[in-house]
């Protein structure tokens, strides 16, 4: 599989005795035909090299050991190497990916759009087999091979093979490599103030992105836990922090999951927490990310390129009352029925792939008024919903807390009306030490009562900033502290 049109993960476990090299792909990936030669062929050499055996002939068995890696290569490897870079619509498994991090037989593995290779060694009694059958039972929702290609490597092998995933790690998307993830920080000083990192402290970077806010968090001298389920922005991070060391520690994930997958690495608490939410510059400038309608490009949307579905799902197979509701509720779209309703006729000639068809759909419905593109609301919905980002960001308030010990601070900075209301509507209740109703005779005491405001205004960037990065305008930092 190419290693540049994959996320890679490398653990630092060294590999002991034999292990094994597992290619697994969705029957998807592949064409009927390409399976079909790989199956005839590899039955023929195989018998082949049981007569080879028999007579023992090396010098035969090693002729045909080699057709038989080079028939592999031809046509397994090289049509899953071109459909992960082509495929864009595949669900790909994140589920897999954490049943991979958690095990601990695996030593490194690369996920493409429809394939996994793995490296992994034995342990105890389970077999290959198990591990196969554990693994594709984490992802029921894909359709594996029934024969996938397993291949005994030495332990030096495998620690070559384990170091060339390492390295490749930066290369984590196709359209990304570290080097490529520029982003502007928001809100920086601001957001780092209110944290107040120091020596000893361990603060939580929620959105890690290209490590912005992380790095100024490290220079203080705190220990950071970075999160994100952007594989390039982690890439990004990791290569622009790896001079902090052990105090740095990322973690492939949406911040929904922050305290679940905090206390899997036994993190109980921390001192701080910060999330940026929203969507960052790189994954809008590139056009192979679908997030602009500025570029054309695949219409997909994704944070995470391994989640399951993308903005072209939503578009082509939603009906057309749900289209309706999501550029309503995610875009305060006025014209969502109009749209949804065009929507349904154009896909009906054609699916719609592209974001430059999109956006020519809903501009054929819409006049434009003033500077914003009349597409701007819809894709915003579109990517809220593909993300589902209100959804986690709720999980993340109600979750945040727990994780932050007494004095702790809670930092979020939001991007648009739907996310700051819900943000300021939690704080509010949270740091509040009585609740009232009108149907209530008095104030009773607030279950949820945890936290004070630390400003009582949002804080927004200054004028420096803004005339720096436009982007930033909208931009909103609340922060609270526990009691």
């Amino acid at each position: 599989m190419d290693p540049a049109s994959s996320i890679t993960l490398a653990k630092a476990t060294a590999p002991q005795g034999t292990c094994y090299r597992v290619l697994m792909w969705e029957n998807c990936a592949l064409p009927q035909e390409c399976q079909e030669a790989w199956q005839a062929g590899r039955t023929e050499i195989l018998s082949h090299m049981r007569d080879a055996g028999i007579k023992g002939a090396r010098g035969r068995l090693a002729q045909l050991e080699n057709e038989l890696k080079a028939l592999t290569v031809k046509q397994i490897e090289e049509p899953i190497a071109q459909a992960t870079r082509s495929a864009f619509s595949f669900a790909r498994a994140e589920a897999l990916g954490e049943a991979l991090q958690a095990h601990d037989a695996v030593l490194a593995y690369r996920l493409g759009t429809a394939a996994a290779e793995i490296l992994m060694q034995m342990q105890g009694e389970e077999t290959v087999s198990d591990m196969l059958a554990r693994w594709q039972a984490a992802t029921p929702g894909m359709s594996w091979c029934e024969q996938p290609i397993v291949q005994a490597m030495s332990a030096a092998d495998a620690a070559a093979w384990q170091a060339a995933c390492d390295t490749c790690e930066a290369a984590d998307t196709p359209e990304y490599t570290a080097g490529e993830f520029h982003h502007v920080t928001v809100l920086l000083h601001e957001a780092v103030e209110a944290l107040q990192p120091a020596e000893g402290k361990v603060l939580v970077d929620a959105t890690l992105g290209g490590g912005g806010h992380t790095e100024q968090l490290l220079s203080a001298g705190a220990e950071v836990w970075g999160i994100d389920q952007d594989p390039a922005a982690r890439a990004a991070a990791k290569a622009r922090l790896a001079a902090y060391g052990e105090r740095l520690h990322i973690i492939a994930g949406n911040f929904r999951n922050a305290a679940d997958m905090l206390r899997k690495h036994g993190v109980e608490q921390v001192d701080g927490l910060l999330a940026d939410i929203g969507i960052s510059s790189p994954q809008v400038d590139c056009a192979e990310r679908g997030f602009s309608f500025l570029h054309e490009g695949p219409l997909d949307m994704r944070m995470n390129p391994a989640a399951p579905r993308s903005a072209a799902d939503i578009v082509n197979t939603a009906a057309e009352s749900e289209l309706a509701d999501i550029l309503w509720q995610y875009g305060e779209e006025r014209a969502s029925r109009a749209i949804a309703r065009r929507i349904v006729q154009e896909r009906a000639k054609a699916p719609i792939t592209t974001t430059t068809r999109l956006a020519d759909i809903i501009a054929g419905v819409l006049p434009r008024k003033g500077k914003q593109h009349p597409a701007t609301r819809s894709f915003q919905a579109l990517r809220i919903a593909v993300n589902d980002e209100l959804g986690a960001l709720e999980a993340l308030l109600h979750s945040g807390l727990s994780l932050l010990k007494s004095g702790g601070r809670f930092a979020i900075i939001t991007f648009h009306s739907l996310e700051d209301r819900a943000v300021k509507r939690y704080f509010e209740h949270v740091c509040k030490p009585e609740i009232d109703r009108p149907e209530w005779p008095a104030p009773r005491p607030n279950p949820d009562y945890a936290a004070r405001l630390v400003y009582r205004k949002p804080l927004t960037p200054a004028e420096a900033e803004l005339a720096a990065n436009p982007r930033s305008r909208s931009a909103k930092l609340r922060v609270i502290e526990k009691l």
